[in-house]
């Protein structure tokens, strides 16, 4: 919330966005009458007007919202100080459409409003209704702390709005379903207790195919979503829309562990997260981890201070690293890693009284594997976190229940391209793989594949990017296949855009991954994607039949071969499901779209505040800290309360 010219504007994070996806879904609003409930500074209102329906509006304090930027034209019927829960100057049945964005959470009784609204819509009209998420703090004026996805379904639904059809979706800061008028089911059928979400289930209230049950987790990121319109892409007109204030700016400080000695993808995505972070006007600070005091191997804007920590480990180490980072007067810190060193962030922030947000890049299960940080210490670890990003909805599993408020889910991005592959087109082919050459990567399985489907496509070609310590048996293998000039080993290449831009299809072989950049990159590019189901990431990058394909098997080649075969045999099928990809990138991977959510993200963060390890992990603490991690949680133990 702003001042400006003493009156106050507010601008809900993503939910320009939202609005432009609901307008561009629905039918044409010619003659049509659309309620704009609760309408603040008009953003709906206007927009609706614009795209040509027939807008009432109410609201309070209506003046105190309006800047000369954000005014009520002519042509909206305007209402003032009408209550939710009694719009009685309105008829039955008298609105095409409703949208109520960010007003239930106000109202004392949620189900007597949500009967008035049901009231005034037509028999097939929709009801537009946005909550915000669930929050741990108390908000003035809000008499309800928050809402999931599922919470509000479930309300939807006992109160007779027909879901079946409904559109739901986390974004920003906002929870937003779409549904329309129903009945609502039988007071006889539900005790308002244990039982009522199976039997609503039963009813058919829900989705079909959505299954709620007791205890189920509802902090969803969509039900029946997808975006027509892709964030930031805005259908409605410009002129339409007040033009939202950018988050104040924040003082952040990003632990980016190696990035002077290594291009590794945790250092990559730091990099990236710094960069947009700057661009978008913050004070931004990376901390790394250099006696050397080199220069950064990734390029960062000018505006980022490069700050170098001591290496080392110890509790005269950590003292140093407090006491330097204590100097830059930072207001959160971000810290991105893989293993333990998340609970000397921890301690930093602890110390310093800072917010934090862990960032975690890998599958959350290899450290635990192969040793490096088990399962115990990093759910220790998160304890000390103001919030957790993960980069899938699937990692959330992994972290027990008293984590599972706090998880936020961005996936990775990378740079955008203006130089297009053309995967229909005619002549030699070749099928891109860009991995470094070690067991994980499952190279070896690839060509396998390969060598299945090869004689059926003699005009294809394997380019493989990367190096490793396999590179000279693979290189051997393809030779004892026969396929030493059907396979190609580039090496390492400080740029393969040029190579996914000559490609034809991509494929990657792994089987364990956290959000593989190298697809989104080959989707950036217009490229159809192979992978294997059971490879985290990639299963979320690849919707089967519409971009690509997902193979069974993992450490056996299983359907890898029969899914290259698919992809290899059909030119129109390459170029309409490289198109796919390409719209797949604009829509959930962007730079845009992911700079704007880890920035929502930071936000909350700091709007959140530092915190303290819960009461009831004491024990856990007390009993494992010193065993597990030496001292790094013991200042946050202490603060239990």
């Amino acid at each position: 919330m702003t001042e400006s010219n003493g009156k106050v504007t507010t601008f809900i994070r993503g939910q320009a966005d939202i609005l432009a996806e609901a307008i561009a879904a629905l039918p044409d609003g010619s003659g049509k009458r659309m309620l704009d409930i609760g309408t603040g500074s008009g953003l709906a209102a206007r927009a609706f007007l614009a795209a040509g329906w027939d807008v009432t509006a109410t609201g309070f304090d209506v003046d105190a919202y309006l800047t000369d930027q954000a005014v009520f034209p002519e042509g909206i019927e305007l209402h003032e100080n009408v209550d939710v829960t009694d719009m009685t100057l309105f008829p039955d049945a008298s609105f095409d459409v409703v949208w109520c964005a960010h007003v239930l959470e106000h109202v004392l009784d949620t189900g007597r409003a949500l009967a008035e609204i049901r009231r005034v819509l037509k028999p097939d009209g929709l009801l537009l209704v946005t909550v915000p998420p669930a929050k741990s703090t108390v908000v003035g004026g809000h008499v309800s702390n928050g809402w999931n996805v599922g919470n509000l379904m479930y309300v939807l639904a006992v109160t007779g709005f027909d879901l079946r059809s409904g559109r739901f979706v986390r974004h920003g800061y906002n929870i937003f379903g779409e549904v329309g008028r129903g009945e609502a089911p039988p007071r006889s059928e539900l005790r308002f207790a244990n039982g009522d979400l199976e039997r609503l289930t039963e009813l058919g209230s829900f989705p079909e195919g959505f299954k709620a049950r007791q205890g189920f987790e509802g902090n969803l990121q969509s039900v029946n979503w997808k975006w027509h319109v892709p964030p930031q892409e805005i259908a409605v007109p410009r002129a339409a829309l007040a033009q939202p204030p950018a988050i104040p700016s924040m003082r952040l400080g990003f632990f980016v562990p190696w990035i002077t000695k290594s291009r590794g993808g945790t250092e990559n995505v730091g990099h990236m997260m710094a960069n947009a972070m700057a661009a978008r006007g913050h004070d931004v600070v990376i901390f790394t981890f250099d006696d050397a005091r080199g220069r950064p191997v990734w390029p960062l804007d000018p505006a980022i201070r490069l700050v170098h920590l001591p290496e080392g480990a110890n509790a005269r180490v950590d003292d140093q690293m407090a006491m330097i980072v204590a100097a830059e007067g930072r207001e959160l810190l971000v810290g991105l890693h893989m293993n333990r060193t998340f609970s000397r962030y921890v301690r930093c922030a602890h110390r310093l009284g800072l917010p934090i947000v862990l960032s975690e890049h890998i599958d959350p299960r290899m450290p635990d594997w192969i040793g490096t940080f088990s399962a115990e210490e990093r759910e220790i670890a998160f304890f000390g976190a103001t919030l957790i990003h993960l980069l899938t909805e699937g990692f959330r599993q992994t972290l027990g229940k008293s984590h599972q408020d706090r998880i936020r889910v961005v996936p990775n991005t990378v740079r955008d391209t203006d130089k297009r592959a053309d995967p229909g087109a005619e002549g030699v082919k070749y099928l891109l793989c860009v991995a470094r050459l070690v067991p994980r990567k499952n190279v070896r399985v690839l060509i396998e594949a390969f060598a299945q489907v090869a004689g059926d496509h003699p005009d294809w070609m394997l380019r493989i990017v990367g190096d490793g310590s396999e590179r000279a048996a693979l290189a051997e293998r393809a030779e004892g296949l026969g396929l030493g000039d059907r396979i190609e080993f580039l090496g390492e290449v400080d740029d393969p855009y040029p190579l996914y831009a000559s490609a034809h299809a991509f494929v990657l072989p792994s089987t364990l991954e956290g959000f593989p950049m190298v697809t989104c990159e080959a989707m950036a590019h217009g490229l159809p994607l192979v992978g294997y189901a059971v490879c985290s990431g990639v299963n979320e990058q690849i919707v089967p039949g519409e971009n690509g394909f997902l193979a069974s098997g993992g450490r056996q080649v299983g359907s890898l071969g029969e899914e290259l075969h698919r992809i290899m045999a059909d030119a129109g099928l390459r170029a309409q499901m490289g198109r796919a990809s390409r719209l797949r990138y604009e829509r959930l991977y962007s730079q845009e779209v992911i700079a704007k959510a880890w920035e929502e993200m930071f936000a909350e963060a700091l709007e959140r505040g530092p915190v303290r390890v819960r009461a009831g992990q004491r024990e856990l603490l007390n009993v494992r800290l010193a065993e597990l991690v030496g001292d790094p949680l013991r200042i946050a133990a202490e603060n239990i309360h």
